[in-house]
């Protein structure tokens, strides 16, 4: 009996123990897995330039707006954050098809898509985006379809910068 109850105490303790941690990792790694940041191989610059060149020269996707949010930051009261810039995209083809339902409208609030292109204190020039393999995975179903075929596209557009979206 009490060879029963101390297995039963360490199977509890295990338990909780397994659960800490479970939660620990979660709240360590959920920012890293849910904001994609690679370093880019081009100036600040030219690392605009070729996101929004290769954005509109790709099939069914546009560049809607570019944002310099150093100087929306000053202009608005706040202090220099430096160079930071912010790439809205849209395609029209996926956001009829991701829109078209009534369930998935909610989504708009996550529309249109954008990255962001920044300069870090050690000159070296990153972007970051919403990472759409973890994004697809929380919604799951047709959504997660959708999702899915526009990060394989975007992957093409950041293929200068050898991007990939992943789970991990």
């Amino acid at each position: 009996m009490k060879t029963k109850l101390i297995a039963i105490v360490f199977m509890i303790f295990g338990f909780l123990l397994g659960v800490v941690f479970t939660g620990i990792t979660i709240s360590y790694s959920a920012g890293e897995m849910m904001i994609k940041e690679i370093k880019s191989p081009y100036d600040y610059e030219k690392t605009i330039e070729t996101i929004a060149t290769r954005l509109d020269n790709a099939e069914a996707w546009h560049v809607v707006e570019i944002y310099d949010m150093n100087e929306e930051v000053i202009e608005n009261g706040g202090d220099p954050i430096g160079k930071l810039t912010i790439i809205k995209y849209c395609s029209g083809t996926y956001a009829s098809e991701m829109l078209g339902s009534d369930d998935r409208k909610k989504i708009a609030a996550m529309m249109p898509k954008a990255f962001a292109v920044y300069e870090k204190e050690n000159g070296e020039v990153y972007v970051s985006t919403a990472n759409g393999a973890v994004m697809g995975k929380l919604f799951g179903g047709e959504t997660e379809e959708i999702i899915e075929r526009v990060s394989l596209e975007i992957e093409q557009v950041l293929s200068f910068m050898n991007f990939k979206f992943s789970v991990l």
